[in-house]
């Protein structure tokens, strides 16, 4: 395919798995570029080498919605006396695939590729019907550096950074120079098909145009604490009828389609996730910017959006930290390491200095902590209590 860009992290994430008798699993939003990645994937086996592709998305398979029928397609193609491959897009549109799935593991006739949009695709249910036998990789849309990658492919002028506050990260919008106004009508057509097949036809949403207003509620708090009383109460007062049960159910739909990611809230003595306390951030900003407009006076919470999009990028499990009752924006582990963040437009005065920086110098251990501006001019550098203070292009080009 020309004019595919390799996507180093997530190749270097899939090699090593290669011919291990398990699937591999690779899920995220639509558009995020699985395809792309399963392409790479096919291009790089040998020519002799039997490669089944089945895009569960295109008419010609269309009609395969059976696990039984799927099966026997499958097996129609196998190839006896060589290496026979297996992919699939959007493997979930195929009722009951893990039964499929199982079955092609038993056997062990192909190494098998999947992808799908359900961040749910691995759940308890699914997972023990396939007996542990997977490998899973989580996929985002473009990255800051991917997206320098991208301009530079591609010959895009301007100001990466901006592009990519504005524009997010959904490669359709960094193959080409388009003005913003499409590229972020190109990621609202995307959100729309997501809540109308991912969640209203899957799910048989009764009331999608409540969902809706929940999805815009919820973008229009990033980075502020979100609950499903405070969503009821906010609707409620906007005339809405439902129930707690509802929204809470709506925001579950949210999540597994992918267009939301969960924040806990990390106790950081206690050490345990508080109940009933949570962020959401967009999957990519730019859905924001395509559903409620760009909003220049949230810049703080697109800060915490951008970097904690990044940090699960880099393979971290990202939390809000609380300690002692102060919030720690964004808290990052991975191998046992861990870093600290705090997320601000500026200091521009002597108590927005005592709360981003004094937030973080309460905590008594040697884990690198941050504080990530747009701009942060003469507090750059490292305090005398080596607090990192950046900006935000600056961890953003970092290679952690």
């Amino acid at each position: 395919m020309e004019g595919l860009i390799r996507r180093q992290k997530y190749t270097d994430a899939v090699e090593p798995f290669a011919w291990n008798g398990n699937a591999k699993v690779i899920t995220g939003i639509r558009r995020c570029g699985k395809s792309s990645l399963l392409e790479l994937i096919r291009n790089g086996f040998d020519s002799e080498v039997n490669v089944i592709h089945i895009n569960t998305e295109f008419r010609e398979y269309s009609e395969i919605r059976d696990w039984k029928i799927f099966l026997d397609l499958v097996d129609s193609g196998y190839r006896e006396n060589v290496k026979n491959v297996l992919i699939v897009d959007e493997i979930q549109n195929i009722d009951g695939w893990e039964l499929a799935v199982r079955d092609l593991i038993a056997k062990r006739k192909f190494d098998i590729y999947l992808t799908g949009s359900n961040s749910n695709l691995l759940s308890s249910e699914y997972a023990t019907h396939l007996g542990g036998r997977y490998n899973r990789i989580r996929m985002l849309p473009l990255s800051y550096r991917e997206c320098v990658e991208f301009a530079t492919a591609f010959g895009l002028d301007g100001d990466v950074l901006e592009r990519y506050m504005r524009l997010g990260g959904f490669p359709i919008n960094w193959i080409s120079d388009v003005p913003v106004r499409s590229a972020l009508q190109t990621v609202s057509d995307i959100a729309d098909v997501i809540i109308s097949v991912d969640i209203n036809r899957r799910f048989n949403v009764r009331n999608p145009s409540l969902l809706n207003d929940i999805f815009r509620t919820i973008l229009s708090m990033t980075g502020s604490y979100v609950s499903s009383n405070k969503i009821y109460n906010t609707l409620k007062s906007s005339g809405f009828k439902t129930s707690v049960d509802t929204v809470n159910e709506y925001i579950k739909y949210l999540e597994t389609a992918n267009l939301l990611i969960r924040a806990d809230v990390y106790d950081l003595k206690g050490r345990r996730i508080l109940e009933n306390k949570r962020k959401y951030y967009a999957a990519d900003l730019s859905l924001k910017h395509a559903i409620l407009g760009y909003r220049p006076e949230d810049i703080s919470g697109h800060l915490e959006n951008i970097v904690f999009t990044e940090l699960l990028y880099r393979g971290y499990d990202v939390y809000v930290g609380d300690y002692n009752g102060k919030e720690i924006d964004i808290v990052a582990e991975k191998t046992g390491e861990r870093m600290y963040v705090q997320c601000c437009t500026s200091i521009s005065n002597e108590s927005t200095m005592k709360r981003e920086f004094g937030n973080l110098e309460h905590i008594d251990d040697s884990f690198p902590k941050y504080v990530v501006m747009m701009e942060p001019g003469p507090y750059s550098g490292i305090t005398d209590k080596g607090i990192i203070c950046c900006g935000l292009k600056e961890f953003l080009e970092e290679r952690v």
